[in-house]
C-alpha cells in the first residue's frame, strides 16, 4: 500500500510508517533518518485497523536546504543579471554620449575646415592625395572626388615647370621640405596660374607612425601683386628723391662743370691763336691739347655721374666695391664741401692684406644712401664754426658685415626728433619732403642691412649702416 499509493513527491518530504498498537514498526516508505522528535503526525486506522497507526515523520532539512541554496543562487544570479543590465545600460549611455561627442567634434572640425581660407592637402608616403579641404578645391578648381587618389604629376601642376615641381615633391617625400615653406606656381582648372606658398608637416597617426604629409597651401598671388606694386612705387619715389637731390645741387654742379668747360675754351683759344699767328709747332701744341683732353674727360665724368645717378632704370644688383662707391660720392660732393668750408676725412679701416669689402648691391641705390647721409651731415654743420666743420666718412669690415660710418660735428639730434627721424614726411628742414632717411632705410633693409644713428661724443651725430659682405 505504501509503495503503490503514496506519491513520490510526498515520500521525498516525509517518512511514512505503519505501526501496531504497541508502536512496533510494521512497514516504512523511506530509510532516511527522521527529523527531530515531535516533527511527526499520527493517523489511526479506526475501526478497521485494529490499532494500526499511519505515522508521517518529517525528514531532515537537507532537501529544503538544497532548494534554499538553489533559490539563493537564482536570487544572486538575478541580482547579477540586474547589475549587468544596469552596467550595460550605463555603458550604452556612455557609448551614446561618446558617439554624440564624436559627432559634435567632427561637425566642429568640419565647420572649422570649411571656414578656412588656407588650402589643406594630405598625401600618403607614396605621394597619393588622401584628403583635400574645400578651400584647396576652390583654390585649384577641381573637386575632392577628382583630386583624392591622384598621384604625381598632379592635375594642378604647371606643365612647363614639371621638373622643378618634381624636385620639390621628392624633397618633401624625403622629409627635406624647407621649414620656412616654399613657393610654387599652380594652375587652376580653367588654366589660370597663381602663386602658392606651401608649408609641409609630417602626418602622424594615433599610434605615432608616420603615414604621410599634410600641406598648408596659401594663395599669395594678390600679395605678390601688391609687393610688386609697392616696389614700383618705391622705385619711383627713390628716382624722384634723386631728381630732387640733383635739383638741390644744380648750382654747385653747374659751377663744377663750368670749370673744365672754361679750361677747355681757354686751351682751345690759345691753340687757335698760336695757329693763327703761324708760330704753332707740333711739339708745343701737345701739352695744351693734352690738358684740353683731360678737362674734357673731367666734364664727361661729371655728366656721366649725373646721368647714372638720376636715370630711371630697373634695380641692378651686382658685386660692388664699397670703397669705390664712397670715393665716387666724395668726389661728387667735394665742390659743395669746399663751398661750405667743410673738410672731408675719408678712412678705410682695413687691415694689411685684407680684401676690399665687396657686397651684392645696386650701385646707384647705395650711392644714393651715402650721398643723402653726406648731404645731411654737411647741412647739419651750417651753424658750426668753420674750423670745426669736419665730415668723417669711414668704412670698416668684420664678421661678414661692412659698416659705413658718416659723422658730422653739428648740433646733434634731440630726443623728440630722434623718435620720428626715420618716419615718412617728417623733416626739420623748411623745404624738405621728409622722405630722405625713410628711403635710405628702405634701400638698406632691401639689401639685408640695417641703418641707425648714434650721438657723436665730439658733438653732432653719427649715421651708420651695414651691408652683408660677399664671401671672400
Amino acid at each position: 500500500m505504501l509503495a503503490h499509493h503514496v506519491p513520490w513527491w510526498f515520500a521525498q518530504a516525509y517518512r511514512l510508517e505503519i505501526q501496531d498498537g504497541n508502536g512496533v514498526l510494521l512497514a516504512a516508505k523511506s530509510q532516511l533518518s527522521p527529523a527531530e522528535p515531535g516533527a511527526s503526525y499520527t493517523l489511526r486506522f479506526e475501526p478497521p485497523g485494529h490499532g494500526l497507526e499511519l505515522v508521517a515523520i518529517s525528514y531532515h532539512n537537507d532537501p529544503k536546504l538544497l532548494r534554499n541554496v538553489l533559490a539563493a543562487a537564482i536570487f544572486i544570479l538575478s541580482l547579477l543579471s540586474v547589475s549587468s543590465l544596469w552596467a550595460l545600460r550605463r555603458h550604452v549611455r556612455r557609448r551614446l554620449a561618446a558617439e554624440q561627442a564624436l559627432r559634435t567634434e567632427h561637425s566642429f572640425r568640419k565647420a572649422m575646415e570649411d571656414s578656412l581660407t588656407v588650402g589643406m592637402r594630405a598625401r600618403d608616403l607614396e605621394g597619393r592625395i588622401s584628403y583635400v579641404n574645400p578651400a584647396f578645391c576652390h583654390m585649384v578648381g577641381w573637386t575632392a572626388d577628382e583630386l583624392v587618389g591622384t598621384v604625381p604629376p598632379m592635375l594642378y601642376w604647371v606643365p612647363e615647370d614639371l621638373e622643378h615641381t618634381y624636385e620639390l615633391h621628392r624633397a618633401v617625400m624625403r622629409g627635406e621640405a624647407p621649414a620656412e615653406g616654399f613657393e610654387l606656381v599652380f594652375r587652376r582648372k580653367n588654366g589660370e596660374r597663381f602663386s602658392a606658398l606651401i608649408y609641409e608637416a609630417p602626418l602622424i597617426d594615433s599610434e605615432g607612425r608616420h603615414t604621410g604629409w599634410m600641406a598648408s597651401v596659401l594663395d599669395i598671388t594678390e600679395r605678390k601683386r601688391a609687393e610688386d606694386l609697392s616696389r614700383q612705387h618705391q622705385e619711383k619715389l627713390q628716382h624722384t628723391a634723386r631728381l630732387i637731390t640733383m635739383g638741390e645741387m644744380a648750382s654747385t654742379l653747374a659751377h663744377e662743370l663750368n670749370q673744365p668747360l672754361s679750361a677747355i675754351a681757354s686751351y682751345a683759344t690759345g691753340c687757335l691763336n698760336r695757329i693763327a699767328a703761324g708760330d704753332a709747332r707740333a711739339e708745343e701744341m701737345v701739352s695744351p691739347l693734352t690738358k684740353l683732353g683731360a678737362q674734357a674727360q673731367r666734364a664727361g665724368q661729371i655728366i656721366r655721374r649725373i646721368h647714372d645717378f638720376v636715370r630711371k632704370s630697373e634695380p641692378l644688383v651686382r658685386p660692388c666695391l664699397l670703397d669705390e662707391i664712397i670715393e665716387g660720392v666724395v668726389g661728387f660732393q667735394e665742390p659743395e664741401a669746399r663751398k661750405r668750408g667743410i673738410r672731408i676725412d675719408l678712412t678705410f679701416a682695413l687691415e694689411p692684406g685684407m680684401a676690399r669689402p665687396r657686397v651684392e648691391a645696386d650701385h646707384v641705390l647705395i650711392e644714393q644712401v651715402i650721398l643723402n647721409l653726406v648731404r645731411n651731415a654737411m647741412e647739419a654743420m651750417g651753424q658750426t664754426p668753420r674750423p670745426q666743420r669736419v665730415l668723417s666718412i669711414s668704412l670698416q669690415s668684420g664678421d661678414g658685415q661692412a659698416t659705413i660710418r658718416v659723422a658730422d660735428r653739428g648740433s646733434g639730434i634731440s630726443a623728440e626728433v630722434a623718435a620720428n627721424l626715420f618716419s615718412p614726411f617728417f623733416t626739420t628742414k623748411e623745404t624738405g619732403m621728409g622722405m630722405g632717411l625713410n628711403i635710405c632705410r628702405s634701400i638698406v633693409e632691401a639689401h639685408r642691412g640695417h641703418l641707425w644713428f648714434e650721438p657723436n661724443p665730439a658733438g653732432g651725430s653719427i649715421f651708420l649702416f651695414t651691408l652683408p659682405e660677399m664671401a671672400r
